[in-house]
């Protein structure tokens, strides 16, 4: 499965209530080529933070609240998945796209690829909502389960590495303003 054909897939079913924070370059730039949209939060230069990002929109919102993380980037920061245990949030699901390699820096083969299993260090951090999907029929299934239930919840989606998209023409600053400007109303009281 590629992670650009199933973001494409995912994305058209949002409704424009669904907060996406994307993981830094190719992730974020191929939801911007998918379809850019003002609940979009590209984090660019970001490794390890998408879900640490996420956590904090999802704990400050009453949306839900998608991280398209990395497993390269999740294992920079496994307490991300420890603090969602902990602050068992409703609305956040993380969705690992797990290629087995640390992509941005050398495609040298991540711990995902011998022996760590991000479901069961998810599970052990008391996440008990969690899948890991091979192809993008169970994805679209996970995540449609997991979009119509509470959260937290984790899927590790197994990849194939593909090609990198053309670099988004995004500009921080004004993607900071935007995606701000359009949870204004959306926060907690």
């Amino acid at each position: 499965m590629l992670r650009f054909d199933s973001i494409k897939k995912l994305i058209s079913a949002l409704d424009d209530e669904v907060v996406i924070v994307g993981n830094l370059g190719p992730t974020s730039d191929e939801m911007w080529h998918a379809k850019d949209r003002q609940k979009n939060y590209y984090t660019y230069g970001s490794m390890g933070l998408c879900s640490s990002i996420a956590l904090g929109i999802s704990l400050n919102c009453n949306n839900k609240v998608v991280a398209f993380d990395g497993d390269g980037s999740i294992l920079m920061n496994l307490g991300s998945l420890a603090t969602i245990g902990r602050e068992n949030p409703s609305n956040l699901i993380v969705l690992i796209w797990d290629n087995e390699m640390w992509g941005q820096v050398g495609r040298q083969y991540s711990h995902t690829h011998y022996t760590a299993n991000l479901e069961e260090i998810s599970k052990g951090s008391g996440i008990s909502h969690t899948a890991t999907v091979e192809n993008i029929e169970q994805l679209e299934i996970a995540f449609s389960k997991a979009l119509s239930s509470e959260g937290p919840w984790v899927i590790i989606a197994k990849i194939e590495e593909g090609e990198y998209l053309p670099v988004a023409p995004v500009e921080p600053e004004k993607t900071t303003y935007r995606f701000r400007e359009s949870m204004l109303k959306n926060t907690k009281a």
